[in-house]
């Protein structure tokens, strides 16, 4: 089942919605209905290799912010996290719904905008946010995570040839500098397969440090090896 957040829209209030968000709707919709498949390839190998490496003792809960058809969220549910997927496309959460359950998958599908969609702080051990570039969002992530919690970010590079309108892109060494108060695991910049294509992104994983106080966000946590992992989309 998909669920729609807020909870309880009814169907006069849904059409009272932003002519923009509607039209990304049924943009997304009608380009998964087609076949549109971008991005619809193995999952980030910067991601994968860290997975191992950010499983908790206790039940790990991730958040698949933008999930498309679900590769990320595929990835995590096999490896038993419990995993909540958010996208704008109904069209794509079916698609997700149908290849999770033929790989015996259990995956919470969420149809939401972005900009309106909230959660209780501190819910995830993991949030995987992916060609989707929305600046004032990653300050809402930093809330969702737990601390300790670990952000997989990735997104279209604005250099020539790099694969994404700049309006969807981060110039280089930019990241550096949305993400100075996370604790920066792993970062890089450059060109990187993507099924038969090759793009320019930036990718990091960066940690929610453990507070050694309140409001104490530069502190740091355990070591990369024990962390705690407890707009619009990008159109190339």
């Amino acid at each position: 089942m998909v669920r729609e957040f807020p909870p309880g829209v009814n169907r006069r209030e849904r059409s009272q919605r932003s002519t923009p968000v509607r039209a990304d709707r049924i943009r997304w919709d009608a380009r998964y209905a087609a076949g549109d498949c971008r991005h619809d390839v193995d999952p980030a190998p910067l991601l994968a290799a860290w997975i191992p490496r950010l499983r908790p003792a206790r039940p790990a809960r991730a958040l698949d912010v933008a999930a498309g058809l679900g590769r990320h969220a595929l990835l995590l549910a096999r490896q038993g996290w419990t995993v909540d997927a958010v996208d704008i496309s109904m069209e794509g959460l079916r698609i997700l719904r149908r290849r999770a359950v033929l790989a015996g998958a259990r995956i919470n599908l969420i149809l939401a905008d972005l900009d309106r969609f909230e959660c209780r702080p501190a819910s995830y051990d993991l949030i995987v946010h992916t060609f989707f570039l929305k600046r004032r969002l990653i300050a809402r992530l930093w809330r969702w995570l737990r601390p300790g919690g670990v952000l997989y970010f990735e997104t279209h590079l604005a250099v020539q040839g790099g694969g994404g309108h700049s309006r969807f892109a981060l110039r280089p060494g930019e990241a550096a500098g949305l993400f100075a108060r996370w604790e920066i695991l792993e970062a890089s910049e450059g060109p990187v397969g993507e099924g038969d294509r090759e793009i320019e992104t930036a990718r990091l994983v960066v940690r929610r440090p453990e507070a050694r106080g309140r409001g104490a966000p530069g502190s740091g946590g355990p070591s990369p090896g024990r962390a705690q992992a407890g707009g619009a989309r990008a159109g190339a």
